[in-house]
């Protein structure tokens, strides 16, 4: 199963407000520091707002996990993982058996598409059997 998820585009009122507040800011940084603060400045808040700014390529299949953005590509094994969590924009792979606060740190997170029926309906069918059945 492939998909992507391009969050910028899906909220393009978000998109605007949050780019007027970005050059706004960059342009008091260029007024008050100068040209090289604000170019800093700039790639800084790009380099780690990228996973909303540009598209993020999910794959998944029986055995593995592949995330792929603009500067990394990120491949885990399913069996690295012992639960699954779906939230209200994705999903949540966790090494643990339990909630614990370290599964933002160890986990993998998932984002999904506003479309997102038919890859839940390919996780409850395929994966999480898989994984949840493996762990017991």
């Amino acid at each position: 199963m492939n998909w992507s998820v391009h969050p910028a585009r899906d909220n393009p009122v978000k998109t605007i407000l949050s780019l007027i507040f970005i050059f706004g800011f960059l342009f008091f940084v260029l007024i008050f520091y100068g040209l090289l603060w604000a170019l800093l400045g700039f790639i800084f808040l790009f380099a780690s707002l990228h996973s909303y700014f540009f598209p993020t390529y999910y794959a998944i299949d029986e055995e593995s996990i592949q995330i792929r953005n603009i500067f990394t590509t990120q491949k885990r094994k399913l069996k690295e993982f012992k639960k699954v969590y779906l939230g209200r924009n994705g999903v949540l792979f966790s090494p643990f058996r339990h909630k614990t606060f370290l599964n933002q740190f160890r986990g993998v997170y998932l984002l999904l598409p506003p479309e997102k029926e038919e890859i839940i309906s390919y996780l409850n069918n395929h994966i999480v059997s898989i994984i949840e059945g493996r762990s017991e």
